[in-house]
């Protein structure tokens, strides 16, 4: 027994929890970084370049950076990751748990608006009205089930304060604690179901671009990316079976809170990914350049006597160009749908 009190006192996920939430917010972040440069700078397009679906992912990470700095602070608070009964200072138990319940709010609104931007690139370029008649409906049901999630979170108790503050349960009006679950379980399995739907549109849309069937792959596996969106979002669904059941909240939270931030940290991470071949091609053009377009070859002379002579050889040129093409073609698709 003493051995079991012992191992419930040293336990504790707070470091875990920070490492992976930072991580998971940052390189999304870096990524949305680079895509919006590429859509502005790059492309020499300036602003004009910056769409509805690049302003609806960066409110989508900017919410993700909220709720990783609150989840920061309740683990901060030395409640989050650790048992209930390891807990040095149970004060501080209700402002945590009022952190948590706060960010889980925020990351829902940021997860759903991450997976409407990347429908809503998908809606730049598709022409088939069947295609537009699905994205709208899952950006219109997926918004409706996680908005209820979202909302039924703060409003499963009367006053909402209950939640977090033992005292104030006591004489609060509660749901029956299976409801929410019920709403959450519901809402995850969806969105899981939706990002997979939104991962294999891409390849239904560009295979029939005039494009090599190389250049289709690789853009069609790069907006395929979602998929890990998907899988996460299904692992975290899996941690909210029987979540209201648990008495030791405050270290059960944890998986969540982990899973939560990578399903929206990956979701970003997809949409923002495609967007980033401009500066592919632009790299790989300047090691081309690097090797050199101009090489120096030695020519024989009449006489015998061997000269030096520079002779311009083009290389990697035609490839460079290819890509070029292929990047113009499929802005054309993205402009030509825009233009209807």
């Amino acid at each position: 027994m003493a051995m079991d009190t012992a191992a419930v006192d040293t336990q504790n996920q707070g470091p875990t929890i920070l490492a992976l939430c930072w991580i998971l917010v940052m390189i999304p972040g870096l990524v949305l970084g680079l895509r919006i440069w590429c859509k502005t700078a790059l492309s020499n397009r300036g602003f004009s370049g910056f769409g509805l679906d690049d302003m609806i992912v960066l409110l989508a990470w900017s919410l993700h950076l909220v709720y990783t700095v609150l989840i920061t602070k309740a683990v901060k608070l030395g409640v989050i990751g650790r048992h209930a009964a390891a807990i040095e200072n149970p004060e501080h138990i209700p402002e945590a748990l009022k952190l948590v319940y706060i960010s889980f709010v925020i990351l829902i609104l940021g997860c759903v608006f991450s997976k409407t931007s990347f429908a809503f690139t998908l809606l730049r370029i598709v022409t088939k009205k069947w295609m537009k008649a699905l994205l709208w409906f899952i950006i219109i049901t997926m918004n409706a089930i996680m908005w209820l999630c979202a909302v039924s979170y703060l409003a499963q108790c009367t006053p909402t304060a209950a939640l977090w503050n033992t005292k104030v349960a006591a004489t609060a009006k509660c749901w029956p604690t299976n409801v929410f679950e019920d709403i959450a379980l519901v809402a995850g399995a969806y969105s899981g179901c939706m990002d997979f739907i939104l991962a294999l549109l891409p390849w239904l849309i560009i295979w029939k671009l005039e494009m090599k069937k190389r250049e289709k792959i690789g853009i069609a596996l790069a907006m395929s990316m979602g998929v890990f969106a998907a899988i996460t979002s299904f692992i975290k669904t899996s941690k909210l079976v029987n979540v209201a059941m648990v008495q030791d909240f405050t270290y059960f939270c944890s998986s969540i809170a982990i899973w939560a931030s990578a399903e929206t940290g990956f979701t970003i991470f997809a949409a923002s990914i495609p967007a980033l071949r401009i500066l592919i091609i632009r790299i790989r053009s300047s090691y081309q350049e690097s090797e050199g377009n101009e090489g120096t070859y030695p020519l024989s002379s009449k006489s015998g006597i061997e000269t030096t002579q520079e002779v311009t050889v083009e290389r990697g040129t035609s490839e460079e160009r290819n890509m070029e093409r292929d990047t113009e073609e499929f802005h054309e698709a993205h402009e030509a749908h825009e233009g209807r």
